[in-house]
């Protein structure tokens, strides 16, 4: 049995001054503080009612890009997101196809023998819902897709076992967001805006679901100053995938493994 969630609808209207804005210093958080983002940001609910547990994948984690004609520097922040996870994590996280990939013929010989688990999208809002459903085989409606792009810009939603084990995910990018230079009354950058948008949808997707209000030193935060995993952030990750943090975790299990985790990795914090 398995359900969608939305992961996160990308609200920012700070672009200008956040390529400026140095990212958060690990000994500048302290791990009571750390622990308290990880509570909130791995098993809070932002956008629904559920039973607060572990979130994360037990499988390799298989991308596919999927859209026409994106930019170059779409699939290079995707490629450097990927790359920059499965490190943090030491959870297994590859990119396996891509129409560059195709065209260049960069794929595996087994490509179609690779089971994807999450598919990364790149199109115009009036194309993505079809192409969602159909990618997906029918598994997320396209009346729920455009539902979700009236949020925001970006959004991703997944399915997850009842055991808390990830099954499949999907992050949806617009096309139109790497022309997009005025937010609301804000002017944006859209490079900083795309890469804000691959960072957080990718790295949510591993299981740090949700945005904690006031989370000044963490992405994962609808008012963060940041477009980049803090350092504070990739604790998180190591966090998560400790060996020891097992999927479906409730919080009184979880949590002391995590003030655990933090206490031999970060003495005197």
């Amino acid at each position: 049995m398995t359900f969608s969630m939305p992961i996160r609808f990308l609200v920012f209207v700070f672009f200008l001054l956040a390529a400026a804005v140095p990212t958060a210093r690990a000994q500048d958080v302290s791990n009571v503080d750390l622990l308290k983002a990880f509570a909130g940001v791995s098993l809070g609910s932002e956008y629904e009612k559920r039973t607060p547990r572990i979130l994360k994948w037990e499988t390799p984690v298989n991308v596919a890009v999927i859209g026409k004609g994106y930019p170059q520097l779409f699939e290079d922040l995707v490629v450097k997101q990927i790359a920059d996870l499965a490190k943090e994590t030491g959870h297994p996280v590859n990119l396996v196809y891509s129409e560059v990939m195709r065209r260049e013929k960069r794929l595996s010989p087994n490509v179609s023998k690779i089971k994807i688990n999450v598919l990364v999208f790149f199109a115009p809002k009036a194309e993505l819902g079809a192409l969602i459903e159909k990618n997906t085989k029918g598994a997320f409606k396209a009346a729920d897709v455009e539902k979700y792009l009236k949020l925001g810009f970006c959004h991703g939603r997944m399915q997850i076992r009842k055991s808390g084990a990830l099954k499949f995910a999907y992050a949806a990018v617009p096309a139109e967001m790497v022309s997009q230079v005025k937010y609301g009354n804000v002017m944006v950058d859209p490079k900083i805006f795309l890469r804000a948008c691959v960072t957080e949808e990718i790295s949510q997707i591993m299981g740090l679901i949700n945005d904690v209000k006031g989370l000044k030193f963490s992405i994962f935060s609808d008012d963060s100053p940041h477009v980049d995993l803090t350092e504070a952030d990739r604790w998180m990750l190591r966090m998560l995938y400790d060996p020891r943090m097992k999927a479906g975790m409730k919080p009184e299990q979880a949590l002391p493994l995590a003030a655990k985790f933090l206490a031999v990795n970060r003495p005197g914090k």
